[in-house]
């Protein structure tokens, strides 16, 4: 099954890619000021569910809006007798920077659920179960971890602080099992930093009565990328091009209020759109992306055109990607 990987961003939409899932993450532009990391996405992966000779997938509607990110699964059992499935959502695998040059907002502290998972099966909520693993050189390292009294949340000011807190022998055993990274003896004073990676998976079972529809649905809170499109940043707007499918009608809308010192602060997150069972199919994802003021300009690969100048701007999963970049454009400045 896909994973989706660290590190978890509504804040509102930012979006990039890679494989796995789980692990995909789309990085900013670097930030003017070099002692701020830059602020992030991770990529949440889409529900997956058993497969059944009576399971039809019928719609699968994805809307984002100021309040997060909702999918709504409608699955059909057309069979005689209810059918129960496993089902899965995998959160964003967390990792702190080496560097620490990136950061992650994530909605909570609670390294089961940090995106805020809420899930609904028939108008009814769904009680998931988590499966939580800590990994340092490939081994589940939960147990030392919490020995040591650090949160699993490998990132953030609560593990800086916990990691400033440890004895020198303390910081020199978990740094042995590569749990945390190691004191440079040139620089003693520099902060310590987590090694391990949080991996979590959502699981539940889902009945599906017989000759019936049921309607699934997921929220959650993004983990997006903010950034700031400045003079000068006009290069970094070619670079969304082709990601986020930028027709050359509104690269140059973007680009004319950069020269006059105008700048755009970006929302920049992506979200998973593979089908929700294997080797039955599945129509491609509809997207509705409200946008945060009127004057946003809202770009994903798949947009309906005619909407683009709407309050929700409408568009429809491309054929040939598992995930979709969206970019939010709100006006600053001049």
């Amino acid at each position: 099954m896909p994973k989706a990987s660290i590190v978890l961003c509504l804040a509102f939409v930012a979006i990039a890619l890679a494989a796995p899932l789980a692990l995909a993450q789309n990085t900013p532009p670097a930030t003017t000021n070099a002692d701020e990391p830059d602020q992030s996405s991770l990529i949440v992966g889409a529900l997956q569910v058993g497969s059944a000779s009576t399971l039809e997938i019928g719609r699968v509607d994805i809307s984002v809006g100021a309040d997060g990110v909702a999918y709504s699964y409608f699955l059909k059992n057309t069979g005689p007798q209810a059918l129960t499935l496993a089902a899965s959502v995998s959160l964003p695998e967390l990792q702190a920077s080496a560097d620490r040059s990136e950061t992650w907002k994530l909605a909570g502290n609670d390294p089961e659920n940090p995106i805020g998972l809420a899930i609904t099966a028939a108008n009814s909520p769904v009680t998931t179960q988590a499966d939580v693993h800590a990994y340092a050189l490939g081994i589940d390292r939960r147990d030392e971890i919490k020995a040591a009294q650090l949160p699993l949340i490998p990132f953030g000011a609560e593990i800086d602080k916990a990691l400033g807190g440890l004895s020198a022998n303390a910081a020199e055993r978990l740094a042995a099992l590569g749990i945390i990274s190691v004191r440079d003896p040139e620089h003693p004073a520099a902060p310590l930093t987590a090694d391990w990676t949080l991996d979590v998976v959502r699981s539940w079972s889902v009945t599906l009565p017989p000759g019936k529809t049921t309607p699934v649905v997921i929220k959650f809170t993004p983990v997006v990328a903010k950034y700031t499109l400045e003079k000068g940043d006009e290069d970094d707007l070619d670079d969304l091009k082709d990601d986020a499918c930028l027709t050359s009608q509104v690269l140059n809308t973007l680009k004319s209020r950069l020269r006059i010192n105008g700048s755009w602060k970006i929302t920049d997150l992506t979200l998973a759109a593979d089908a929700p069972a294997h080797w039955i199919d599945s129509p491609n994802p509809t997207l509705s992306v409200r946008k945060p003021v009127p004057q946003a300009i809202v770009t994903f690969c798949g947009i309906d055109e005619k909407t683009a100048s709407q309050p929700a701007v409408l568009g429809t999963a491309p054929d040939d990607s598992d995930e979709i970049r969206i970019v939010i454009f709100e006006p600053a400045g001049k």
